[in-house]
């Protein structure tokens, strides 16, 4: 049994796509896990997910799926030729290194909805930590957005930017049932963690207005859903 550690869930949701991402991995590997939800200060490299699996402890969303993967007897939908998995590779780089600052910016930066976030991921918590660790958390993902440089662009053009990844995602699961080819891979992880993200939360941003416009986006997410329940 793989212990999956990532964040409780916000919105009734898992709201972290890399948390999301893994986990749906594992769905799609037919693989055994049970949750545990922790704060990111415990995990090995203060940051969520990681997991324990037989005594061996890996962290980074990546490094998780490529240890699953090694375990399995084929990859999640078979071997990929080098187009596929180079489509796959830029899918994934435009979703976790591109989109996803745009995503933490609109949660974290924009005051439009960082009261939203603040309730969502902090309202269970005691009183005393529910005043101090927002602040300290938002202090700190408002540094890796400064650090990344999105954190300090205009607000218009972060949201130029995002529609611009949407629009490159959109046009590309135009192409094929699913990120690759016909059937879900582990590229399919990612992409449905963050289009879940963004569509499903319900915290209407700019960014998630501009997904809302792609029909694609909601005919792709039906198709996975039906590819994890027949699992």
């Amino acid at each position: 049994m793989i212990e999956l550690y990532q964040f409780p869930p916000a919105w009734q949701v898992n709201a972290s796509p890399f948390c999301l991402k893994v986990e749906t991995f594992c769905r799609l590997a037919g693989l055994d896990y049970r949750v545990r939800p922790t704060p990111p200060f415990r995990a090995p490299r203060g940051k969520l997910p990681f997991i324990v699996d037989r005594g061996e402890t890996v962290a980074d969303s990546r490094q998780i799926v490529q240890h699953l993967q090694r375990q399995l007897a084929q990859p999640v939908g078979g071997a990929l030729s080098e187009a596929q998995q180079a489509r796959g590779h830029l899918l994934r780089q435009l979703c976790e290194d591109s989109l996803y600052f745009a995503l933490l910016y609109a949660r974290w930066q924009d005051q439009r909805y960082w009261p939203q976030t603040r309730a969502a991921f902090f309202a269970t918590l005691p009183p005393g930590v529910r005043q101090l660790l927002p602040v300290m958390a938002r202090r700190g993902v408002l540094a890796a957005l400064r650090g990344q440089g999105l954190g300090r662009c205009p607000e218009a053009e972060v949201y130029d930017r995002a529609a611009a990844d949407l629009a490159a995602l959109a046009w590309s699961l135009g192409q094929q049932p699913f990120a690759v080819g016909e059937q879900p891979t582990e590229y399919d992880a990612t992409v449905y963690a963050f289009l879940f993200n963004l569509l499903r939360v319900p915290q209407d941003t700019p960014i998630r207005q501009q997904a809302m416009m792609h029909s694609v986006f909601a005919d792709y997410l039906a198709r996975m859903d039906r590819a994890l329940d027949g699992l």
